[in-house]
């Protein structure tokens, strides 16, 4: 998970990042549900940062790959057993979603530093301002790579959450879905006129 190239400036971690015992899962309930809160903060704050929707906990734990969870002048690092602990307390939270991949079970996670119903308000909001709400056809790939799209939040965003904020809109009722030919970038969706 390195930090997407950007243009903003690099992210500043909270002082508990720089102490040690931050990188170790504390024995106490209450000083671990402590530090299950500041980890879920500091994560969906780091996300949001560098645009990161999708972890790979054997990755992010591996040693020198990520900044997030682990730093290098403390020479610590979380371990994968207490970040799949983590990410579990943020599943719980919504704030994060289990995505079973290539390693097995509970080893990437889909984070929600923006819920699927915020980026549906937010697509929603942005085709009724450009009038793409007169039963106007788009594909998903426009949606989140298309030049209307640049410079709006949803640009660039993942495709899995993507859908979700679709199918919210299409239960709504004020969008739906098409089917493309081959890959779900190439689905359509068509936006009512609800006004």
């Amino acid at each position: 998970m390195q930090p997407m190239t950007s243009t903003r400036s690099d992210f500043k971690f909270p002082t508990i990042h720089n102490f040690p015992p931050f990188y170790t899962r504390q024995p106490t309930d209450s000083t671990w549900e402590s530090q299950l809160t500041q980890w879920n903060e500091l994560i969906l704050s780091y996300c949001r940062h560098y645009n990161i929707f999708r972890i790979d906990l054997h990755e992010v734990t591996a040693p020198g790959v990520s900044e997030l969870f682990e730093n290098s002048k403390l020479k610590r690092r979380l371990s994968f057993e207490t970040l799949q602990e983590i990410v579990d307390e943020m599943v719980q939270k919504g704030d994060a979603e289990w995505e079973d991949g290539k390693k097995g079970s509970k080893s990437q996670a889909i984070v929600y530093w923006r819920k699927p119903e915020d980026w549906a308000n937010l697509i929603l909001g942005w085709v009724n301002e450009t009038g793409m709400n007169n039963n106007n056809i788009l594909t998903v790939y426009e949606i989140a790579h298309g030049d209307l799209a640049e410079g709006q939040p949803f640009y660039e965003l993942n495709q899995y959450i993507l859908l979700k904020a679709l199918n919210i809109l299409v239960k709504r009722g004020v969008a739906q879905l098409f089917k493309g030919s081959s890959d779900d970038e190439n689905m359509g969706i068509k936006f009512f006129n609800t006004s």
